[in-house]
């Protein structure tokens, strides 16, 4: 019974970390200033005035 509880309990750890890892988007990837895509790893989404879209980097 402790067995199965441990693997639980690792199971859901590992459940948090994917949801954690996957909270931003990497540079490269489609995103908007205003962080209504998501927002960047990098703190930085570089979109220039007239654009729909811009694109996560470092400054």
């Amino acid at each position: 019974m402790k067995v199965l509880f441990y693997v639980a309990l690792i199971l859901a750890a590992m459940a948090a970390y994917v949801q954690v890892a996957d909270a931003c988007l990497r540079n490269g990837r489609i995103c908007k200033a205003n962080g209504s895509m998501g927002n960047c790893c990098s703190g930085f989404c570089y979109q220039q005035v007239g654009w729909r879209r811009g694109y996560c980097k470092n400054r």
